[in-house]
Order: structure tokens, then sequence, then C-alpha cells
């Protein structure tokens, strides 16, 4: 998928195991999660997409273009 592993880690808590995956993109990341739980030999996967600082200052100056307003507010005239 032209990924990486970049550690795996063990823990104790709600998960057993831990790993650090870099995809190219979320459909190949995706891919590999069917690919290795298919397997059968894991009780259960969650996945978690990390951002990189600047994707996320990138999202942070978009949302300023969103004029979002909460249920209930009322619009501005």
């Amino acid at each position: 998928m032209g990924g990486a592993l970049h550690g795996f880690w063990y823990g104790f808590g709600k998960y057993d195991g831990y790993a650090i995956f870099e995809a190219p993109d979320d459909v190949s990341m995706a891919a590999v999660v069917l690919a290795i739980s298919a397997g059968g030999a894991l009780a259960s996967v969650e996945t978690t997409v990390l951002m990189t600082v600047e994707d996320t200052l990138e999202a942070l100056a978009k949302g300023k273009e969103i004029g979002y307003r909460r249920p209930g507010d009322s619009q501005a005239s």
C-alpha cells in the first residue's frame, strides 16, 4: 500500500496493542486495516487519523469561512 509501520507497542488498559502506521491516503489505510482485521486474530480494531500541525492550521483557517450557528440560535439579520 506504500505505507510504513513506525512502531508497535503493547499496553495495559482498554487496548492491548498500539501501532503507528503511515499510509499515503485514508483509503490505503482502510485497506490495510480491513486486511489485518479480516484474518480474525484481533478482537477489535480502532483507528485514529492524526493530523500534522500544518493540516490543523489549514483546517482552522477554513473553519473561519463557515457560517455555522447552533441550533436554536436566531439568524442574524
